[in-house]
């Protein structure tokens, strides 16, 4: 929680003052006008920690009125910035490239014509991004498996990831998610990390439509960065009374085809190593004739548990949920989401998310439910692996 405050401050922080230093050299306004852009922009960077604060206080619209502006202005203001570094690169190349093309002047885009450009950018991405957000996508796989006995009906597996229950996704977006999953009728339904956010509040009287659902061979969840935040016994209780089963670094056997492990999320390196530890001597402990499937929060496949699991099932990253921000993403995961064959054997899924974290927009980035069908290796149907 805390690399994360520092990294709202410092990147947050600093993206601001880069719109705010780019409005005055745009439009020159007098000092007083200035001022009160600046102190806007103020209450916008602190809106949503603000609205975190209020809602321990007993308010309710408040706090919401307020994460809904704070987070909607998030979004909005990493496409101007994306759009606007680009302008800016640009001209930096224009400007370089002068004695070339005999360009006069100091700048090819003047600073009023870039801030125009990137806001009206921002606007048209935004509108999309939101209805993008609301798009939630059915992916379909198959996995073919010696682990699946020959002649054995498929197993259907449903993944939701980083749904984020809490302000923004509600009754209608939960509603849309399940109908998505029961449309699949799978086997079993896995929440792979960030089920919940925000304040209990938020998610009390939720649970009725998850026990809705009822796969036969049952539903599991594990823990990811926001329940920790939520605060865990509290998450814990939520997906308990929507019917998961919560897997904390244990071991299920079910239907007596597939075994499916748990690993908690990790918040820090010293936790990280002891839960690497923990997955490991999981895995080990397996039965050696089950499919082995590994639910876990963060797309990082540990050292030691190559090789010991057929299938790893993440979510965390959301395709970086507004594109470009899926390359930086990729700074701390460097992993494509989707499908991954391992080299030393096994799969790796990363989905998209299900729902949003923070502003209500994806950009590139469709929302998803991911179906897969774990089937006989020696099965004529074609899958996904084949076409790797």
């Amino acid at each position: 929680m805390y690399r994360f405050l520092i990294f709202y401050f410092i990147a947050y922080g600093g993206v601001h003052l880069y719109f705010n230093y780019k409005l005055n050299r745009a439009f020159h306004p007098p000092r007083r006008w200035s001022l009160t852009f600046s102190v806007c922009l103020l209450a916008l960077f602190l809106s949503p920690i603000i609205a975190r604060n209020l809602e321990s206080s007993g308010l309710d619209r408040a706090p919401e009125l307020l994460s809904s502006v704070g987070y909607l202005w998030m979004g909005l203001l990493f496409l101007f910035v994306t759009a606007s570094a680009f302008f800016d690169i640009a001209n930096c190349f224009l400007w370089f490239m002068r004695p070339f093309f005999k360009i006069a002047g100091r700048n090819f885009i003047g600073p009023r014509s870039l801030f125009l450009a990137s806001a009206a950018y921002t606007v048209l991405i935004g509108i999309y991004g939101y209805f993008e957000a609301l798009d939630i996508r059915t992916e379909y796989l198959t996995i073919k498996s010696s682990k699946v006995s020959a002649g054995a009906p498929r197993i259907r597996i449903a993944q939701i990831s980083d749904v984020h229950i809490g302000q923004i996704v509600r009754e209608t977006r939960i509603k849309a998610i399940l109908k998505a999953v029961a449309k699949a009728e799978p086997d079993i339904l896995v929440s792979t990390g960030d089920l919940v956010d925000g304040h209990q509040k938020h998610f009390n009287g939720l649970e009725k439509f998850f026990l809705e659902t009822r796969p036969r061979l049952g539903k599991y969840a594990v823990l990811g960065n926001h329940e920790y935040y939520v605060g865990v016994e509290k998450s814990i209780d939520f997906m308990r009374d929507s019917g998961f089963k919560v897997l904390k670094n244990e071991t299920v056997e079910s239907g007596g085809l597939i075994s499916i492990s748990g690993v908690d999320d990790s918040r820090g390196d010293a936790e990280r190593s002891l839960n690497a530890l923990i997955e490991k001597k999981l895995l080990e402990a397996t039965g050696k004739g089950f499919f082995r499937l590994l639910l876990k929060h963060r797309p990082v496949v540990e050292s030691g548990s190559k090789g010991l699991f057929d299938l790893q099932l993440s979510g965390h990253v959301h395709k970086g949920q507004i594109f470009p921000f899926n390359f930086l993403t990729w700074i701390s995961f460097p992993v494509k989401t989707g499908l991954t064959s391992l080299k030393d054997g096994g799969w790796l899924y990363v989905s998209r998310g299900t729902g949003v974290w923070g502003p209500p927009i994806r950009f590139l980035a469709p929302p998803e439910v991911t179906i897969i069908d774990l089937i006989p290796e020696s099965s004529s149907n074609r899958s996904l692996s084949d076409l790797e």
